[in-house]
């Protein structure tokens, strides 16, 4: 509890300095003192700071947003009807609320900066760049350098009204919650669940702290802090993630050690009930894996083998340090990916010693009893195409996963998968199974690198991304989902400043960029893929490689199409001069299409600033259109300065005066209650109008009569024909009596309402009058042959 030890030192000092200063003679205002004390003592609650008008607001959008909800579904229910008209139809298009004008909000989870966190590459830019002012470091020693109670900001991210017109407090934090002492402080917050549905809490990590924080929402953008749950409560180390069972349960992955050994291995799952007072309490808990498993000198749990080697297992022989957590219920299935052992990584001043503190695996979990997992495979990750100079930069440290997900009857188009995605932070590998029911034992020949985050570096379009020297080493590949239609993959990459790791190093590109998948998901169905970046492609189906995974990664590097491996739909370049960049993302779940199809996401720049990898602390929201491109929302910005995106280096925040200098971390998008009930699928989409009855294309002939006439007595004659409502090719006539022809005319074109004279020409016998004949007129339209037969009798 040093941290707590600090903080009180603090307030007692400056409490005492502020009372006999004035405002001017200390940077400290006794306004943030008084706040602290106050917040930081009222144990198991938090105050929320809401902003005027915030709450009537919320109440005006949410009715205005049910109404225009109710009278889009009165005039689809009327379109959708048989015989409806296209003015029906459209009436209907018109009345289709906006579902930017939804009552929605970004809960973020953030951390008070201080002195601890300000590493070797600050420290050498403050005492380096000779235009720092030291006053000015004086003035931002409170809401910079100070300790402070870390907590949550409440971001409206309803865009527009019903009618329209802007919202505007788009992009405004409306409520900022800080939480108490014992665990309000150096929590260094981390992540919560991938997305929040209707009527569940939300559930928050703290790496520092070993806490677990449930929040009841129901009052959006008010906030309650229902349970904390400490180190003690879980018997397991440094929670990381946690995703959502569907029966009201979570689990969330512990990447450290139990008590004894904290921030060691082997990490934990924990499965998390719900419970009508506190929102969720712990039900269970299992070890990732068992010490001395790997290098076949043991097994876990079940027999399921450790496939890391002895040196990759170091200290205690097991690679189990679960980060990422992705549930498919439907499938009873779990994946969990090992990042590292965390006592290296995030703890200070501790820092990693080599490479093998970051894990190489992935394991499987059957959750049919999902109150008590059970492990069922371990995997080791391929190594991938790559021969990077600095060994380091193979693919290790499996930070995340992500799921596809089941088709429903909310969801039909979704395409079918059972597949799921992994992601290493080194060496850029992004993995993928095809089925992950068949996950069992040592699983390692079931995950196949399927894309490079150096390909997406490369892809960038500026002058500098395409002469990386090491694109994809190491750049920071974290967070990363699937479109609701298992079409799109999205993914947030750090990148890395140049010269992070030599002199001649020209880093990585920070960015966000996203894959069409279509075809990888549509090949996977028969439970295998082509697409290989380790062994190389099979491109004909002979069992044979046809192209090496070098070649195959220079043609992708290129745009070209490679057999069934994702296609590069767009990059976004981040702009963060730190040694940080985009880490945390979340899409938004509660604005999708019809479809399934994602529009929005958010993102933050921050990791964690201990491990000296910090970012500039920026916040933006992100456009995704038809085609799933991505683009900045020019319209969210800073509320304080005017600047793209949101700064969480500010000196206020609601109701608070200099609460300060805040690291986002992680969000989720939440709605009012009953705004975006949980099973129900977005609003359909009025069906296209019925065409207009095309006319179709015909030939007419004139002067038939006349023409068969003359042919009683000439070899020859005259026959006028016109193309109606198109264009033909190859148009001739036909003149039978019965099954005998007697005369014909050579095939031409004719355009679109154009008449055209064609000769018909007869054999030897004349035509005899008082018999009936069959004219036939034909051409072709396209590939379709057009007919017109009339009798004449003269």
């Amino acid at each position: 509890m040093a941290a707590v030890a600090a903080l009180s030192a603090v307030l007692a000092i400056t409490s005492t300095r502020s009372a006999s200063a004035g405002p001017s003679d200390t940077p400290i205002s006794a306004e943030f003192l008084a706040n602290t004390l106050s917040r930081a003592t009222k144990i198991g609650s938090v105050d929320n700071n809401t902003i005027p008008g915030a709450i009537e607001k919320r109440d005006k959008a949410e009715a205005a947003w049910k109404a225009a909800q109710q009278k889009y579904r009165d005039l689809y229910a009327i379109a959708v009807k048989p015989g409806a008209t296209n003015a029906q139809k459209d009436a209907a298009r018109k009345a289709f609320p906006d579902p930017r004008a939804k009552p929605e909000y970004n809960v973020v989870w953030s951390g008070k900066q201080n002195a601890a966190d300000v590493n070797a590459d600050v420290i050498s830019k403050l005492v380096n760049n000779a235009t720092i002012n030291p006053q000015g470091l004086l003035e931002l020693l409170g809401p910079q350098f100070l300790p402070g109670l870390d907590g949550f900001q409440v971001v409206d991210v309803r865009k527009y009204n019903t009618d329209g017109s802007e919202n505007d407090d788009y992009g405004k934090v409306v409520n900022f919650v800080q939480l108490p002492l014992p665990w309000g402080v150096e929590n260094e917050p981390h992540h919560m669940q991938y997305e929040w549905e209707d009527g569940d809490p939300i559930i928050a990590g703290a790496l520092f702290a070993s806490t677990t924080h449930v929040l009841n929402v129901d009052d959006i953008p008010n906030i309650k802090l229902t349970n904390q749950i400490p180190l003690t409560g879980v018997g397991y180390s440094i929670p990381d993630a946690y995703d959502a069972v569907g029966d009201g349960r979570f689990i969330g992955t512990y990447m450290g050690g139990p008590v004894a050994n904290f921030g060691g291995s082997p990490g934990a799952i924990a499965v998390f009930k719900p419970d009508k007072e506190k929102g969720l309490v712990v039900e269970s808990v299992t070890p990732g894996g068992n010490v001395l498993a790997a290098g076949g000198a043991g097994k876990n749990a079940g027999g399921v083998p450790e496939p890391c080697s002895t040196q990759e297992a170091r200290p205690l022989g097991t690679c189990a340090n679960p980060h990422g957590i992705q549930i498919r219920q439907d499938l009873k299935t779990m994946i969990t990916s090992d990042y590292a052992e965390p006592r290296e990584i995030v703890l200070d001043p501790v820092k990693t010693l080599d490479k093998y503190a970051f894990r190489p695996t992935i394991r499987s979990w059957d959750t049919s009893n999902p109150g008590a997992p059970r492990l069922t495979s371990v995997a080791h990750v391929p190594k991938g195409w790559r021969e990077p100079a600095q060994r380091a930069h193979e693919n290790y440290g499996i930070m995340e996963n992500a799921k596809t997900w089941p088709t429903t009857k909310d969801y039909p188009n979704t395409l079918e998968s059972k597949g799921v995605f992994a992601g290493s932070m080194c060496g850029g590998g992004v993995f993928f199974t095809p089925d992950v029911t068949k996950l069992k034992g040592d699983a390692s020949d079931k995950w196949i690198q399927v894309w490079d985050d150096g390909l997406s570096n490369l892809n960038t379009k500026d002058d500098v991304s395409k002469f990386l020297d090491q694109p994809g080493d190491c750049a920071g590949g974290a967070w990363h989902q699937v479109s609701r239609d298992n079409k799109w993959f999205f993914r947030a990459v750090q990148g890395r400043n140049p010269g992070s790791d030599n002199y001649f190093d020209q880093g990585a590109t920070k960015e966000l960029y996203d894959l069409d998948i279509q075809d990888l998901i549509k090949s996977a169905q028969d439970g295998k893929v082509a697409c290989d970046l380790t062994k190389g492609i099979d491109t004909d189906g002979d069992g044979k490689v046809d192209l090496s995974a070098q070649r195959a990664v220079y043609k992708l590097a290129q745009g070209q199409k490679v057999a069934d491996c994702p296609t590069q739909i767009s990059t976004l370049k981040v702009n963060d001069p730190t040694t940080g960049g985009p880490h945390w993302a979340a899409l938004d779940n509660h604005s999708y299409t019809a479809s399934g199809a994602p529009t929005r996401l958010v993102f933050s720049d921050y990791f964690v600033s201990r491990t000296g990898v910090d970012g500039d602390h920026r916040y933006y929201l992100v456009n995704i259109d038809k085609d799933g491109k991505l683009s900045y929302d020019e319209d969210f910005r800073d509320e304080k300065t005017g600047a793209l995106g949101i700064n969480f280096n500010r000196r206020d925040w609601p109701g608070t005066k200099d609460g300060g200098f805040y690291k986002p971390h992680s969000m989720v998008w939440v709605t009012p209650k009953g705004i975006s009930p949980k099973g129900q699928a977005p609003l359909p989409e009025v069906p296209a109008d019925t065409p207009k009855s095309a006319k179709k294309p015909a030939l007419s002939a004139a002067s038939l009569k006349k023409a068969l006439k003359t042919l009683r007595t000439k070899t020859s004659a005259k026959v006028k024909v016109k193309a109606q409502n198109a264009s033909f090719t190859k148009v001739k006539i036909v003149v039978k009596a019965g099954r005998k022809t007697v005369a014909t005319a050579k095939a031409k074109s004719l355009k679109l309402n154009k008449t055209g004279s064609w000769t018909l020409k007869r054999g030897k016998a004349k035509l005899k009058a008082r018999t009936s004949y069959t004219v036939t007129v034909s051409g072709k339209v396209g590939k379709t042959t057009v007919k017109r037969a009339v009798k004449v009798r003269f």
